[in-house]
C-alpha cells in the first residue's frame, strides 16, 4: 500500500513563504497588461491556493480583500494545522484551509465546491507525480469559471538539463539515510562534493553546475529538502504543460514574471527575430525557454479568451496604479531579467520614480509627465512593468485598500508577529494598498506588533518590549550571527534598530497601510 504522502518530503514542515505573482492584484495586472479582460476585484470573488503549503499568501489574500472567500488545499496535515490556527488568531472567517489530495479533490460531487475566480498553484506541478499532475488539472477544469485567471509555476527542462542526473542520485542518498530528510541535506551534498573531487567524468561535462550546487548550498536545509529529495521531480517543456491546460479549456495569456512577456528582455537579441517569425504559440515560448536557458516558469492562463476591446482596455490601463515599495532604488536604476541585468534611462525612469515617491501614480497621471507627453503609450507602460517587476513599484489595490482591509491586515500583522515572539519565523508584514506582503526581518515584526498593539513610538520603551520577547523564546540580539551575550551592548543595538526603523522604515509602511499613517 503506497504511504499517503506519495514519495512528498513530508517529515519536516515547509518554509513560510509569500509569492507576489499568486496574489489577484498581480494576477489581475498581468491580464490587463497582456490585453485580456481581468476579473473585477471591485466585486466580491473566489480564489483556490492548490497545495498551499503552510498557506500564508491565502492568509495575505484574505486579510487584504476581506469580501473575498479564500481556499487554501493541502494533502499535509501540519501545513493545514498551522494555516488554520494563524487564520484563527487574526479572526479571518472568509479563508478555510483543506486538508485533502488532489485524487480527493478531484472526486468531490461538483456541488460541495463553488467555482472560483483564480485557481493557483506555486511549485507544485514538477514535484508530484504525473498521475497528481493529471489530477490537479481536472481539479482546475472542474472549478476554474469562464473568465477566471490560473497560475500555474513549474521547472523547465531548458534549465535543469544538467541537473537531473544529480538530484536523482541526491533521492537516492537520502533514501539510504535514516535521519530527518533536512537534517540529511549535508551529508547528501557532501556526498556529491566527493563525487566531484574524485573525479567523475559528469560533472566535467556540465561545468555549470558548480553554480548550481553552490547556491543550493546557501539555501535553507528545509527548502532544500521539498525542493530536491521528494521522490517525484520533474522538470518539464512550456508545451506540454500548455497542452495540459487547454484540456481544462484553458488558454495560455502570458507570464506573471512581467518582464518574461516583453521579448527585448526575455531572449538574446538574435532570438528575438526567431520569436517573431514563429507563429505558433508553443514554438515561440519554447524558443524564449532555449534562449534564455529558463528554469522556472510562472504561466498564467485564463478559462477562454477574452481580448479586451481598445477602448475599454485604454480606459481600464488609465486607472492602474503603482504604488512604491521603499526600496533604494539605484543609480543608474538597473533591473534584473532573464537576460542580466538592464540599465534603465534616465530621462525616463527618474521623473517616474521621483513621481511614485510622492505617492501612489496611476497610468493616466504619468501620461501627463513630461517624458511620457509625446511618447506612445506602450512605451510608458514597458516602463511601468519594469518598475513593478523590479520590486520599486506595486499595482494598487482597487479602492486602494479599504478601512475593512486595514483592520483585517493588522489583525493578520499582529498574529504573525506574536508568532514570532513565540519562536516563530514568518518573514513577512502584510500591505492592504497593494494587497500583497512585504519582507522583514524578525525584529521588524516583533516593533510592528508592538505599534500595532497601542505601544507609543518611543525608542527606549520599544528596546526593552523586543528585548522582553527574545528573551521569552531563548533568543538574543546577535552580530554576525553570533549572540550578544552582554546586556548593554544588547540594549545599545535593540535601540538603534528600533531607531531606525521608525524613521527610514516606518514611513514606508505607513504609506502602504501597515501602520496607522
Amino acid at each position: 500500500m503506497a504511504r499517503w504522502d506519495d514519495g512528498y518530503v513530508t517529515d519536516v514542515a515547509y518554509t513560510t513563504n509569500f509569492y507576489r505573482e499568486i496574489t489577484p492584484i498581480w494576477l489581475t495586472t498581468t491580464s490587463l497588461l497582456l490585453g485580456q479582460r481581468p476579473p473585477d476585484l471591485s466585486r466580491p470573488f473566489r480564489y483556490a491556493d492548490l497545495g498551499c503549503g503552510n498557506g500564508f499568501t491565502a492568509l495575505a489574500v484574505a486579510a487584504s480583500c476581506p469580501e473575498a472567500e479564500v481556499w487554501g488545499f493541502d494533502f499535509n496535515p501540519a501545513h493545514v494545522e498551522w494555516a488554520t490556527r494563524l487564520a484563527a488568531m487574526a479572526d479571518l472567517p472568509n479563508v478555510r484551509f483543506v486538508e485533502t489530495s488532489f485524487a480527493e479533490l478531484a472526486s468531490r460531487p461538483l456541488a460541495d465546491l463553488p467555482q472560483f475566480d483564480f485557481m493557483v498553484s506555486h511549485g507544485v506541478l514538477s514535484w508530484i507525480s504525473p498521475e497528481n499532475q493529471r489530477l490537479m488539472m481536472e481539479v482546475i477544469r472542474q472549478r476554474l469559471r469562464p473568465g477566471g485567471l490560473s497560475y500555474i509555476s513549474y521547472n523547465v527542462t531548458t534549465g535543469w538539463a544538467g541537473m537531473v542526473p544529480v538530484r536523482a542520485l541526491m533521492r537516492m542518498l537520502t533514501e539510504a539515510n535514516p535521519a530527518r530528510t533536512d537534517l540529511a541535506v549535508t551529508e547528501v551534498l557532501d556526498f556529491v562534493d566527493r563525487l566531484k573531487s574524485a573525479g567523475a567524468a559528469f560533472f566535467q561535462a556540465n561545468p555549470a553546475l558548480d553554480a548550481r550546487m553552490a547556491d543550493i548550498r546557501r539555501q535553507d536545509a528545509r527548502y532544500v529538502a521539498h525542493e530536491y529529495l521528494n521522490r517525484d521531480w520533474h522538470p518539464t517543456m512550456f508545451s506540454d504543460v500548455a497542452r495540459a491546460m487547454g484540456e481544462a479549456k484553458c488558454s495560455f495569456i502570458g507570464s506573471a514574471t512581467l518582464t518574461d512577456n516583453i521579448d527585448a528582455v526575455s531572449a538574446p537579441s538574435g532570438v528575438v527575430p526567431l520569436l517573431t517569425e514563429a507563429r505558433d504559440l508553443m514554438l515561440r515560448e519554447t524558443l524564449r525557454d532555449f534562449g534564455s536557458a529558463q528554469a522556472f516558469r510562472r504561466d498564467v492562463f485564463r478559462r477562454g479568451q477574452a481580448s479586451l476591446p481598445a477602448a475599454e482596455q485604454q480606459e481600464l490601463v488609465n486607472e492602474l496604479a503603482i504604488a512604491g515599495m521603499g526600496q533604494t532604488v539605484p543609480d543608474p536604476i538597473t533591473f534584473v531579467t532573464a537576460m542580466g541585468s538592464v540599465t534603465g534611462r534616465a530621462e525616463i525612469y527618474k521623473p517616474l520614480l521621483d513621481a511614485l515617491a510622492a505617492g501612489p501614480l496611476s497610468v493616466q497621471r504619468a501620461r501627463e509627465l513630461e517624458p511620457f507627453t509625446d511618447r506612445p503609450l506602450v512605451e510608458l507602460l514597458q516602463a511601468f512593468t519594469l518598475v513593478v517587476a523590479g520590486g520599486y513599484g506595486h499595482p494598487v489595490m482597487p479602492g486602494g485598500g479599504s478601512a475593512a482591509a486595514r483592520q483585517a491586515t493588522r489583525r493578520l500583522n499582529r498574529a504573525v508577529a506574536e508568532q514570532n515572539a513565540n519562536g516563530g519565523e514568518v518573514p513577512r508584514l502584510v500591505a492592504p494598498l497593494v494587497g500583497s506582503a512585504l519582507q522583514v526581518d524578525l525584529l521588524e515584526s516583533l516593533i510592528v506588533g508592538e505599534l500595532l498593539a497601542g505601544r507609543p513610538a518611543e525608542v527606549q520603551s520599544l528596546a526593552s518590549d523586543i528585548l522582553a520577547a527574545l528573551g521569552r523564546c531563548g533568543r538574543s540580539m546577535q552580530r554576525e550571527g553570533k549572540p550578544i551575550t552582554d546586556a548593554g551592548e544588547a540594549r545599545s543595538m535593540a535601540e538603534d534598530l528600533v531607531r531606525g526603523m521608525l524613521d527610514r522604515r516606518a514611513p514606508v509602511l505607513r504609506s502602504l497601510g501597515v501602520l496607522d499613517g
